[in-house]
């Protein structure tokens, strides 16, 4: 029964990282009171009085330059959809009767600097701003086309960082998204992809509540919210998706086109109840049917899947079996692997199941954790289990990737009762380290005892003796191993965790999922902790972070260093100078981080102090900073715009111009003709 509960724990954990991913316990619920009212009520007020017309706001210059310059050039469609925006803007917005007229004013073209918007060519755009603004003194462009100009930059990044599948960078340009007001559904779905690929569920629950619960006048067209449900079928249980799809369904023309999502929503809940999703009930049995019936009839594999992965949940492994076999028909997947060496092991076929899982292993390579279990299996007996060399390697690998203290163990006690000592004593000693319990202590001591090792093991003695008498008093009654015969095992090599590799490629997301395994099982070692903080500061998640390095920090060890410093970049990005500052008196970092955190902090303070109009303490900041680190232009450039203000004109002036020198910029351009026109001077 122990063994049954184990594997059947192993597979409750793997289920959803092919068929659907559930929501963690505690995380926030798809559906809210203040949705549902915001669904089911009509808008408080539909029919707004018109406004005055003297009040109505009215396009200006910039907002009629597109429509201006479209008709400037005959494109006559381009014309109209810039017409029908204006419309939805302006509500009293009419068509100029110049719009099509001869261009003999002797207003700004800005015909080039929409062709270089339309272009998305950004610095095109900043030094052709500044080209009209050296042409035409006193123009500048206004907060409207700026705004656009933002909104375009912003669309830019994040389409190609989503094409680039850079999920960490498009986390955070979307940041500042509001999902209830977004009205650009496809940034919106950027975001859910962005945020299912990082594990921030409750991020991602935000975005889905923000597409599907808004007033009747601003939600999105009814194919809209069915795509988006659709896409909800992979992030959200299946009691959470059918509370919305109640609360959907008050729209009797979206009610009927929600109908064809019931089957998904059946498989929903058999995912859920086989995954063992907290609160997720059995599912009904015409739910199991219709499962039953496509599978049966289309073989899709995904159907197949979810049955093997039901009848495992309902302990019918032998029916399992079958679903999983016919899997393997098609294709033989990682998943159609796992699921029939764990129908195997469930019938007792653990040596089937382990021939099974050798046979497919080069089809695991990213299956740490379930290869732990498989693949001790000949380590466990008394040899009578041939093991081939790759298992070995590939057994050491998983261990260390998953820094698994049981699995070291069991594989230090193989090499040990084979009379392997010095591979033994590495594993023992691993496994202490990741996990100080008496039975590794035991192994090492004993290891070192056969190894003639006397003062390692004096020294081991010396500071665990206390903590672990027992341990050493049974040295003395140990007897020999058995000169058995084993497979070859190598030390550990080196291998790194599973995590730390994530977090060297940026898989932020995957790094903290795989730090929350190895947390559900032990607490984390400190360094395990400081790399937690870097995962999370990675995908911005500030708070967290914090408590991750201060943990870190807390433990002590060789990581202290790490941790502080990471701990004050988190809180300078959180904006907290002060407490970054607290934590610099009193921990000692290298110089070099240090002067990194300190140049950082009076930046912070600098940025602070010019954006409340203190320029000399903004000065004052920056002369501290270049103490102890140069500055890059954006840095000079506010200090020459602070003597601006000051009216050190002349020093601005030349701080501009020494700029402007090393690298051509429209804002020194700008800046040293805001100064001459100050001064006076034409040139």
């Amino acid at each position: 029964m122990k063994k049954m509960m184990n594997t059947s724990a192993l597979y409750r954990g793997t289920i959803l990282a092919t068929l659907f991913v559930a929501l963690p316990a505690g995380a926030t619920s798809l559906v809210v009171p203040e949705a549902t009212s915001a669904v089911m009520q009509p808008s408080a007020n539909l029919e707004t009085p018109q406004q005055d017309a003297q009040t109505a706001p009215k396009p200006d210059t910039v907002d009629l330059a597109a429509l201006y310059y479209y008709a400037r050039n005959g494109e006559a469609e381009r014309v109209e959809a810039e017409t029908r925006r204006l419309e939805l803007k302006f509500p009293d917005f009419t068509v100029p009767a110049d719009l099509y007229a001869p261009d003999i004013g002797n207003h700004v073209d800005e015909t080039t600097l929409w062709q270089l918007y339309e272009r998305d060519d950004y610095a095109g755009v900043d030094q052709e701003i500044s080209r009209i603004a050296a042409s035409h003194p006193g123009w500048e462009p206004s907060d409207d086309f700026r705004a656009k100009l933002e909104r375009r930059k912003l669309r830019f990044a994040m389409t190609s960082a989503h094409e680039a599948k850079d999920f960490t960078t498009l986390v955070r340009l979307g940041a500042g998204l509001a999902p209830m007001q977004e009205t650009d559904i496809d940034l919106l779905w950027m975001m859910l992809d962005a945020y299912r690929a990082n594990d921030m569920r409750e991020a991602l629950t935000s975005v889905y509540r923000g597409i599907l619960f808004r007033p009747p006048e601003t939600a999105f067209a009814d194919d809209l919210v069915l795509t988006t449900l659709q896409k909800a079928m992979e992030d959200i249980p299946a009691a959470d998706l059918r509370e919305a799809i109640q609360v959907l369904s008050a729209d009797p023309e979206l009610a009927l086109s929600m109908r064809a999502l019931n089957l998904d929503l059946m498989r929903r809940e058999l995912g859920d109840f086989a995954s063992g999703a907290e609160g997720a009930p059995r599912p009904a049995p015409q739910a199991i049917a219709a499962v039953r019936t496509v599978a049966e009839a289309e073989n899709a594999p995904k159907d197949l899947a979810l049955m093997g992965w039901y009848m495992l949940k309902i302990e019918q492994p032998d029916q399992a079996a079958i679903w999983f076999q016919r899997l393997m028909q098609d294709e033989v997947t990682p998943e159609a692997v796992r699921g029939m060496a764990l129908s195997l092991s469930h019938q007792s076929k653990d040596e089937e199941a382990y021939g099974f899982v050798t046979a497919h292993l080069d089809l695991l390579a990213g299956e740490d954790a379930f290869l732990l279990d498989q693949l001790s299996f000949p380590f466990k007996g008394e040899g009578k289990t041939e093991i081939d060399d790759r298992v070995v390697t590939r057994y050491s690998e998983a261990i260390q990737k998953t820094e698994s203290a049981d699995h070291a163990r069991l594989i230090g006690w193989y090499a040990y009762n084979s009379r392997q000592f010095e591979p033994a004593r590495a594993w023992f000693a691993k496994a202490f380290e990741w996990k100080p319990e008496a039975d590794s202590l035991k192994g090492l001591s004993l290891t070192l005892t056969r190894l003639g090792e006397k003062k390692a093991l004096a020294e081991l003695r010396e500071k665990h003796g206390e903590a672990y008498q027992s341990v050493f008093a049974e040295l003395k009654t140990a007897s020999e191993p058995r000169d058995r015969a084993g497979k070859a095992v190598s030390a550990p090599a080196g291998v790194q965790a599973g995590y730390l590799s994530r977090l060297q490629k940026k898989d932020y997301g995957g790094c903290v999922a795989d730090l929350r395994r190895l947390e559900a099982r032990a607490a984390l070692r400190p360094d395990a902790q400081v790399a937690k903080g870097w995962c999370l500061l990675g995908l911005n998640h500030l708070a967290e972070a914090r408590q991750a390095f201060s943990a870190g920090l807390a433990g002590g060890g060789g990581k202290a260093d790490d941790a502080a410093y990471g701990l004050g970049l988190t809180l300078l990005r959180a904006n907290l100078t002060d407490d970054a500052e607290s934590l610099l008196m009193q921990h000692s970092l290298t110089p070099l981080r240090d002067r990194e955190l300190r140049a950082e902090l009076l930046w912070q303070r600098a940025r602070s102090a010019f954006d409340r109009k203190q320029y000399r303490l903004t000065l004052e900041a920056l002369n501290a900073r270049l103490q102890i680190m140069p500055e890059a232009v954006g840095i000079s450039q506010m200090r020459a715009w602070s003597h601006y203000h000051l009216g050190n004109l002349a020093q601005s002036r030349a701080i501009f111009a020494q700029l402007n020198q090393v690298m051509a910029d429209p804002a020194n351009t700008r800046g040293i003709a805001a100064i001459n026109e100050r001064m006076g001077i034409n040139r």
